[in-house]
């Protein structure tokens, strides 16, 4: 195999005619030295070329072929894929829809709860599946492995708060069809409206949703310590919830006002 010699033009660009005369004398002395460099022969062992054909063999496509990606891709960990969050992200939409049953009603309270609910029906699942040692996964990405209680119970933590995001968003919208809005703002018409007839139009406006996203962070941790203390006892969440709702001031006047 002959390395040719090489040629500048390849790389060479036109030159600024108000270049600075410094440059143009390095590029002349760069040509020189390219212009002086003699042919070389390279030449490849019969082992050398068994070696890199059997090393292209063991690699998958044509990039990871030549640069070796393929290998890092099966270095890849659950945490980089978030594959144990999203499994118990979908599961969740799947217990929320049998625990919605036992909270009937449009407010947000039975939203909340069936959030609420469905955290404790999968954290007792988890715990169950965990009693003889980690659990035993196979997922797509980062493949066969086993999974410790804590990492388990951190995917639930990131579904729980994934949906509990809804909350906020459940009031908002209800909060415009009934006009609960700030003071000063304008409708799509470009007036003002009837502001006398509005309710909680200043900091409640904010604050009631803010209250009832606070009720969803505590009530799981309230759960977590009851959880333990009772060593194990069931329908923790609901009374916990129903607690919380209860204990703050407002929640249920302003519930009633906008599921009314």
């Amino acid at each position: 195999m002959k390395i040719l010699e090489m040629n500048l033009k390849q790389n060479a660009y036109p030159a600024n005619a108000a270049s600075n005369q410094t440059q143009g004398d390095k590029s002349i002395e760069l040509k020189k030295v390219f212009d002086n460099i003699p042919e070389a022969e390279v030449s490849i062992s019969k082992e050398g070329m068994a070696a890199w054909e059997e090393a292209v063999t063991k690699r998958t496509g044509c990039f990871g072929t030549m640069t070796g990606i393929d290998e890092n891709l099966k270095r890849i960990t659950r945490a980089q894929t978030n594959e144990v969050s999203f499994e118990h992200l979908m599961e969740f939409g799947s217990v929320m829809k049998e625990v919605e049953k036992t909270y009937g009603g449009d407010g947000v309270d039975s939203f909340m709860k069936t959030i609420a609910g469905a955290y404790e029906i999968m954290y007792r699942r988890i715990v169950e599946q965990h009693k003889d040692g980690d659990r035993e996964v196979d997922y797509e990405l980062s493949g066969k492995g086993f999974l410790s209680l804590e990492e388990d119970l951190a995917g639930l933590d990131e579904a729980y708060d994934y949906w509990s995001q809804f909350v906020e968003a459940d009031i908002l919208m209800q909060q415009w069809r009934k006009g609960w809005s700030p003071a000063g703002v304008i409708s799509l018409d470009g007036e003002q409206g009837p502001q006398k007839d509005r309710k909680f139009m200043g900091e409640e406006y904010n604050a009631y949703r803010r209250e009832a996203v606070d009720i969803m962070r505590r009530g799981k941790e309230d759960f977590l310590a009851t959880f333990r203390a009772l060593n194990g006892d069931k329908g923790i969440m609901a009374g916990i919830m129903n607690r919380l709702m209860s204990q703050s001031v407002g929640f249920w006047e302003k519930t009633r006002e906008l599921w009314s």
